[in-house]
This record gives C-alpha cells, structure tokens and sequence, in this order.
C-alpha cells in the first residue's frame, strides 16, 4: 500500500528530536502515513543529533534554534503542521520561544504533545532528571517486577519509556485528532511516564484491591504466593538441557498454565498426567517441590525437543526465543511480525502493528540523515526556494547531503 493510502495520511506532525519515547510515538505516526518530520539541532554551524533509532519514514531538517530566524522558520512550518512533539522537561521549549501557548496562538487547530517522566505539573519531581525504572518505582509499578524474595528487576526500558510513554502519547496525538474532526480545536497532551506506567497496570491494581494479586500487611505485592510473577510451579521459565548445537546457552521454556484445563494438558506433556498422589494444583504448600520436580523433568530435554512436544497444545508452554530467534519463527514470519530492516543485510526488526486490514502500516524504512531533508522540507512547506536559499546563507538552518549515511 501506498504511504499515501495509510490510515494516517495527510497528516503533518513536526518533531523537536529527542530520545526514546518521544521518538516511537513520532514513529508509530510515521509508520501508519503521517509525515513526520524531525527537527535536530544546529550549534556552530554543525548538525548535533542524537540519531534516535526508531526514526525510521521520517524525514530531517537541521535549524538553529537559537538564532531568530530559524526560530520563525519553525513557527512558519507550525502554522501548517497538524502536530508537534516535544520530548524535553517542563520549561525548556518556553524558554525556545516554542511553548504551546506560543505555538497553539499560531495554529488553534494545532495538537502539542509533551512527552515527560514525571509529567508538566505535580512536585519538585516534574523538573528532575529520571530512567525507565525511575518513573516505575514512583508509579507504583516496579513493585509488580519482582519473584520470590528478590529485588525488584525493571523490565529494560520497556515499561515506562515506551509502553507508558511512546505508546501513550501515540495514543494521546490520535485521540486528539479524532477530537479535532468534532471541534476543530487543537490541545495539548501531557503524556508523563509515571502515568502511562500505571494506566497500563490497571488490572493489577485492581487484582491487588480485590485481592487476586496477595499483597503483605506493608502493601508490597507477596511476590512468593502470587502467581502471575512465578510463585507457583505451573508458571515458570524452566532451564532445559543444554543443546549441542547451541553449547554454552541457556535455554528456557515458558509455561503459565494457569487453569485447570490447560494444567492438565502441561502434566500430560511431563507425563505426569497419570503419576498418582500429585498435590492439587492450587495447593501452595506444594508449589516449591513441584516446582523443583518440574525443573528436573525440563533439564531432561532441549527447549526446543520440548517446544516441538508441546506445539499445537494448550500446555501454555512456549519456548523462550531470543531476538533473532523470533524474527524468523515460523508463526511470526507467518504473521509478518517481522520485516527487514533497511541497509543491513539480513537483519530483521518489529513490524507495525497492529495490523489493519484496509491501511496496514509501512514496511521498516531507513531512519533520515540528520538534517538531509532541510531543503525539500521547506519547499513542501510552502518556503519559496529563494528563502530557503537565504535562510540557509546565513546558517539558520543546515543541510547534510543525503550520501553521509
């Protein structure tokens, strides 16, 4: 399908550039149409970007936002943008002259995403420096990522920065302008991480006030009897035998067979299904010599000896693939979950998703080079040629050659 087709089409968004969650939600807009255009920084006449890797369908123009005429050539572009993102702390793009009060006075219909940790408001915490697992903790949602006794393990960026922030202000720029059919008004998004990490968590919090989720008398979840962070046996990543074709590597199966149907189908595939005197399932005082008799039955086999044992089944046990491994499972290159990333042979990276029958996202594109767009930008903008060219004589903005790559 055509880039012109998709379900975002049309759609003009403008990106100050920054790293992580600003740039996934910039390039789930970019996969499904939208043209998104990022704008990195000029110092001394040099181009400083930060190269984020989820930049790809974009396209780049470098400016000095410092001088005032690349400033107003910012402002110029916001009067016909739909959206514009930007990934700074409370305060910075004030200071820019590129506030929303600033830039929705210049177009009402405009949508401004903020994309924050600890959000536009609140505490002292608003101005702090923060990571993933910052924003977790405060949330309330670190506490959830933890087994047994063990310190809490954040989930390697993917909780707050980009489930709780790209995703979520993805979700904000399109809520908005599905408003803005209705209204013709533009608004303001302040999507913090701290929220979207525990807006994702809802079921848990609710699990934990119903009582689902065991919480200790200090309020900490019982990780040791809580079932869905690996208390019991029946929910589990079990090492398994090594594999001479693969020496050294660990090798895991995952299995969460929760209810009693899928639990048996799991005892049947250990051949245990006709073993008597078993514990009941749901007997906790059983779960930790459960757990280390199924360990033992798992290190008797290779992942995948048991992968292939129990496929086609509803085992609930499913083999732990590595990256490169998922890129090319049967299922997921049945599924398209995959596609081949742009400029480097062989490797394979995470398709749009979700998969839309009509307008389906792009396949993977190469990320921009830094400020390689400048010119053709401004034009499609409305710039004339004359004042780009001026515009950049005096080095208020920059243009890289498109070869650098």
């Amino acid at each position: 399908i055509s880039i012109s087709k998709m379900a975002l089409a049309g759609v003009r968004v403008l990106e100050l550039e920054g790293l992580g969650p600003g740039p996934l939600a910039a390039c789930v807009l970019a996969d499904f149409g939208a043209d998104v255009v990022t704008i990195c920084r000029v110092s001394n006449g040099k181009v400083q970007s930060q190269e984020d890797p989820v930049s790809r369908g974009k396209r780049s123009i470098a400016v000095d936002l410092k001088s005032p005429e690349g400033l107003a050539a910012v402002k110029k572009m916001v009067e016909k943008a739909d959206v514009f993102i930007e990934p700074f702390r409370p305060g910075v793009v004030e200071r820019l002259g590129l506030g929303p009060e600033d830039l929705c006075k210049l177009n009402p219909r405009l949508i401004y995403g903020r994309m924050t940790g600890f959000g536009q408001g609140g505490t002292k915490f608003a101005t702090m420096a923060g990571h993933d697992n910052n924003y977790l903790a405060l949330s309330g949602t670190l506490d959830f990522f933890r087994r047994g006794q063990d310190r809490p393990h954040p989930p390697a960026n993917y909780g707050a920065d980009y489930a709780g922030g790209g995703m979520m202000l993805a979700m904000g720029v399109l809520l908005s302008l599905l408003e803005r059919a209705q209204s013709g008004k533009g608004q303001v998004i302040d999507a913090a991480m701290i929220d979207g990490a525990n807006y994702v968590a809802l079921p848990l919090y609710k699990w934990a006030q119903s009582g689902f989720m065991p919480v200790k008398p200090d309020g900490h979840m019982d990780a040791e009897k809580y079932i869905l962070v690996q208390a019991s046996h029946f929910c589990e990543a079990y090492l398994c035998k090594e594999d001479p074709k693969k020496p050294g590597s660990q090798q895991y199966m995952s299995v969460q067979a929760i209810e009693p149907q899928f639990y048996k189908v799991l005892l049947k595939g250990l051949n245990l299904d006709k073993e008597q005197g078993l514990p009941a399932q749901y007997d906790k005082s059983a779960w930790p010599w459960m757990k280390a008799r199924f360990a033992s039955i798992f290190a008797t086999k290779t992942r995948d000896e048991w992968a292939e044992i129990f496929y086609g089944t509803d085992a609930c046990a499913v083999p732990v693939l590595n990256y490169m491994e998922a890129a090319t499972h049967p299922h997921n290159v049945a599924r398209g979950s995959f596609a081949p990333t742009p400029g480097k042979a062989g490797a394979l990276e995470p398709a749009p998703a979700p998969k839309l029958s009509r307008t389906p996202g792009s396949a993977p594109r190469r990320n921009p080079t830094p400020g390689g767009d400048t010119s053709k930008v401004l034009l499609d903008y409305g710039f004339p040629s004359a004042e780009v060219k001026d515009l950049l004589g005096k080095g208020a903005l920059v243009e890289v050659s498109q070869s650098k790559l």
